[in-house]
């Protein structure tokens, strides 16, 4: 007669092993893993940090100007229906207003800055690649030295 509780008692002996395997082997690699940005960031390499940069800045530009279309589309409807030069657009104002990456042809320019940053500055923990690049923008266009003044006060 067959034991109907084996095929049981064998699944989850095999499910038991393959997650002692899977823990033992997230500990073995979570000492080789990154601990902070700066080591993220340092690990990669130039051609990843300059892929990260571009995408960086495409979306934040892409996001920012759909916003302002956005934001256009739902306040003039209730803007007085009066005639004004386009310069004064709402969609106008708020794209000017965005902070503009100055060397937004440059990426290698931002990615050495933020390298510059983590070798400098390794244990700024609440530093990541996104907000030192926000921060680099104009405005504010900080240098590292003042982003590691603000971020650490």
């Amino acid at each position: 007669m067959k034991d109907p509780w084996k095929p049981i008692l064998v699944a989850l002996v095999a499910a038991a092993s393959c997650s002692l395997i899977l823990v033992t082997l997230k500990v073995a690699r979570a000492d080789d893993s990154p601990q902070n940005p700066a080591e993220l960031w340092l690990s990669w390499s130039p051609q990843a940090r300059e892929t990260y940069v571009w995408g960086y800045m495409d979306g934040f530009n892409r996001g920012g100007h759909t916003a302002c279309y956005f934001h256009a589309e739902k306040i003039t409807p209730y803007l007085p229906q009066k005639s004004v030069p386009v310069e004064e657009l709402p969609e106008v104002v708020c794209n000017k207003a965005l902070p503009q990456f100055t060397e937004s042809t440059h990426f290698d320019v931002y990615v050495e800055e933020i390298t510059q940053y983590y070798k400098k500055y390794p244990r700024d923990r609440q530093a990541g690649a996104g907000r030192l690049l926000e921060e680099m923008a104009s405005p504010p266009g900080l240098t590292v030295d003042q982003i590691h003044e603000k971020l650490t006060r």
